[in-house]
């Protein structure tokens, strides 16, 4: 993550000014969106969205560096955040990106267990972020969380996290021309004529209004990720069909995405890392070829925490205060991981964690990486293996102290233990017979 300095403090100028309606619209409230609640607003540039001549593919990124939120607040609570936003489109995808994210409590923000220090996350599209128009439909859509928090938690009520994915059809009121200029009196507004949300509930009914993530309980306005002791770490996400509908007999028009994020910090200075994707897909409308067309069902499973090609669990131990886990993946054609980079989730049972980024540190010029210290207070050392004959497949081996997962009824034999891995957007779970020393 890289801090922009001069950059960011000429945004949180700027942020109290009525700003033209540019792209990407990004809004971070305490306590919510709501009202006049203080905030901290940003709208991407005209220069910071581009279109590749050569692919139509339309990006829109806005690396927002470090601030605090709300900005020149003189008292209540304060979050210091980092984050990058962006949103993309092609002829088959729209997408809204945070990744990476941090939020902490700062302190003397007094957060307590029952009065928690809250903040919203709201970020919105407009046609300089997909101005491809598609037809009026079904579409797949997808909305996928992950990441860890740290610091102090209490089982039962410790921080939580919720993420909401919307989606709407849309019409700009100016010319599509307008998105190169800066002046709000040519740039294209984006009026939603819609709204579904992603939350596991076709149709427009009453229960279309619930959290999104995560996904054990869509539908539901107050689920949340709860973090306790034993688990501060979540790798979530749901999948289902999004109707857009447009003006009346209009047979096409733009695609609006606006992704809420909403958390809650018990204890000051604790914080939570996290990506989050909000996707949706089509048909590939601009290529003639049928045979050559993209399935949208297909592309957003790519797009969306995506599978290893192949995972498999070589072995599991479980101890008496820790645990051992050792994988084989193999990713599919055109894939990557970087183990320095990506951030890692680990899943064994009920318990999860988030190693963060940049820990793992490569070994000479081999495709050795690894990583010995403390995650969430507790050992860990982990390595990951390239194969020097097979460079799509790794051997990815952990060993966590300090966590009691002996003695668990639902992991006792001959009971199966699920097992989840992501590396970055990558995802392997598998169900496996631990073994018990």
């Amino acid at each position: 993550m890289r801090k922009i300095t001069s950059y960011i403090l000429g945004l949180l100028a700027l942020s109290a000014l009525s700003l033209p309606a540019h792209a990407l619209l990004i809004e971070i409230c305490v306590p919510d969106c709501s009202g006049e609640n203080p905030r901290f607003t940003l709208r991407s540039a005209p220069g910071q969205t581009l279109t590749d001549p050569a692919t139509g593919v339309t990006t829109t990124i806005v690396p927002m560096g470090t601030f605090v939120v709300p900005p020149n607040a003189t008292s209540g609570p304060t979050f210091n955040i980092t984050a990058t936003a962006s949103s993309q489109q092609s002829g088959t995808l729209q997408k809204i990106t945070f990744n990476p994210t941090t939020i902490t409590a700062n302190a003397g923000s007094g957060c307590s267990a029952t009065a928690p220090c809250l903040l919203e996350v709201l970020a919105t599209s407009d046609p300089c972020d997909f101005p491809l128009e598609k037809p009026v439909g079904g579409y797949p859509a997808g909305a996928f969380m992950m990441g860890s928090f740290t610091g102090t938690q209490v089982t039962a009520n410790g921080d939580t996290i919720s993420m909401t994915g919307q989606a709407s059809g849309a019409t700009a009121s100016t010319s599509m021309a307008g998105c190169a200029s800066a002046d709000p009196a040519i740039r294209p507004v984006a009026i939603p004529v819609t709204t579904d949300v992603i939350n596991a509930t076709p149709g427009t009914g009453p229960a279309n209004v619930g959290v999104s993530l995560p996904s054990s309980c869509t539908g539901s306005p107050t689920c949340k990720f709860m973090a306790s002791t034993f688990k501060k770490a979540f790798s979530t996400q749901i999948t289902e069909t999004v109707q857009q509908l447009c003006p009346v007999e209009a047979a096409s028009c733009l695609t609006r995405l606006q992704t809420r994020l909403n958390v809650e910090i018990k204890t000051t200075g604790n914080r939570v890392t996290l990506p989050l994707d909000h996707v949706t897909t089509n048909t590939d409308f601009l290529e003639p070829d049928p045979a050559k067309k993209k399935n949208p069902a297909q592309e957003l499973t790519q797009q969306l925490a995506p599978a290893l090609g192949d995972f498999e669990v070589r072995h599991l131990s479980i101890g008496a205060r820790s645990f051992l886990l050792t994988t084989e993946l193999k990713l599919s054609s055109g894939n990557e991981i970087d183990p320095v980079r990506d951030e890692v989730f680990v899943r064994v049972g009920p318990f999860s964690m988030t190693i963060p980024p940049n820990l793992f540190k490569r070994l000479g010029n081999s495709g050795l990486y690894g990583f010995a210290g403390k995650v969430d207070g507790r050992g860990v050392a982990a390595t990951f293996a390239r194969s020097p004959k097979h460079r799509n497949v790794w051997v990815f081996i952990v060993g966590v102290h300090d966590v009691q997962l002996k003695g668990l009824p639902e992991l006792q034999e001959p009971n199966l233990v699920p097992v989840e891995v992501v590396i970055g957007s990558d995802v392997g779970r598998d169900l496996v017979s631990a073994h018990f020393p």
